[in-house]
């Protein structure tokens, strides 16, 4: 099962206790998943969703709320020219005119009145989302309807799929009204889109509308991304720490060398410059003040050490900053070297 998938059954499992957030929810839900047929002069009402658990869910909320009877049945698309996901069915909530279901789209604002005459709404009937609670259930009955959420383990993004642009529009000031929270739209062909990509807007949407599981498991991934990432961060930082500190030991070997040449007066041969122990540095150091020869032959017998750890082989040990004045005479006398045979 998908992530959507999991939220909506734990979102289906959900029993509002108030009347007015099961009105909420039903409204939420038929507004995008619902459609109108004329039967024999009147309305019925027709929804779809590919969930058994919320099919069932929606028909219990109704039957609840408007006292009638909701016949639930499995068949195929129900758009022409649109198919359902291999191997998915498509479950069907029929509602017949003589089960109120003129009724139910006047109090869920589908159908509204205008001079006398009935018409029917676009958007959100603002009458039915004043209070928080029926907010949170509109929200609910929208994303149990065309809402979809990515893997958080792959990416962040929360979408409601909407083919009405008051409706998108509407659904996004919606969200905007609970603080710190926002959404955008966009077109995307003959739909419009309704998005959270930031993930702790995601995890908020989640809490509002009362998927709590599935809000801590994603909390849950975010902390373990972090942990992943700071966990990278500092092994690339300390593998950076780490060619640093190797391409300064090589240029600190070389100002001995050249120091130990100028001394004796040849270069070295390969073996010589490897071995701390080789006639080459003995004669070649044998001049210098015995602080900077200690920090030279340190630098020798221990090519990949730090600076502060050099600092902390002698004795007695010295900081950071006093083993780096010692190299800093040592480049001195390297270049001065230089300095002399140009």
């Amino acid at each position: 099962m998908s992530f959507s998938s999991d939220v909506k059954g734990e979102l289906a499992r959900l029993s509002p206790a108030k009347k007015c957030c099961m009105l909420a929810e039903i409204a939420g839900f038929l507004r995008v998943s619902g459609s109108v047929r004329i039967t024999g002069g009147s309305f019925a009402i027709v929804a779809s969703t590919e969930s058994a658990a919320v099919a069932r869910h929606l028909k219990v909320l109704i039957e609840t709320y408007f006292r009638n009877k909701v016949d639930l049945a499995i068949g195929g698309s129900l758009r022409p020219g649109s198919q359902g996901k291999k191997g998915h069915n498509t479950y069907y909530i029929n509602i017949r005119p003589e089960e109120k279901s003129m009724q139910i789209l006047r109090e869920t604002g589908m159908v509204l009145i205008r001079e006398g005459d009935d018409y029917f709404s676009d958007g959100i009937y603002q009458p039915i989302v004043k209070s928080k609670c029926c907010k949170r259930a509109y929200l609910r009955g929208m994303f149990l309807s065309c809402g979809t959420m990515s893997d958080p383990r792959k990416g962040y993004h929360l979408e409601f799929v909407l083919d009405k642009e008051q409706t998108a529009n509407d659904l996004k000031r919606l969200i905007g009204s609970f603080d710190d929270l926002s959404a955008s739209v966009v077109k995307r062909g003959e739909n419009y889109i309704v998005y959270i990509k930031k993930a702790a807007y995601i995890s908020d949407m989640l809490g509002i509308i009362g998927a709590g599981s599935a809000m801590l498991e994603l909390e849950s991934i975010r902390v373990n991304k972090s942990m992943h990432g700071e966990i990278m961060r500092i092994l690339n930082c300390d593998s950076a720490n780490v060619d640093r500190t190797l391409s300064a030991a090589e240029e600190q070997r070389t100002w001995l060398a050249e120091i130990a040449a100028a001394e004796t007066g040849r270069m070295p041969e390969a073996g010589e410059v490897k071995d701390p122990s080789s006639d080459f540095w003995a004669e070649g150091l044998r001049h210098l003040p015995p602080p900077l020869k200690e920090a030279a032959y340190l630098r020798l017998y221990k090519p990949e050490a730090s600076l502060t750890e050099i600092g902390e082989s002698l004795t007695p040990p010295v900081g950071k900053a006093a083993i780096s004045k010692r190299f800093a005479k040592l480049r001195a006398l390297a270049e001065g070297e230089q300095n002399g045979k140009e």
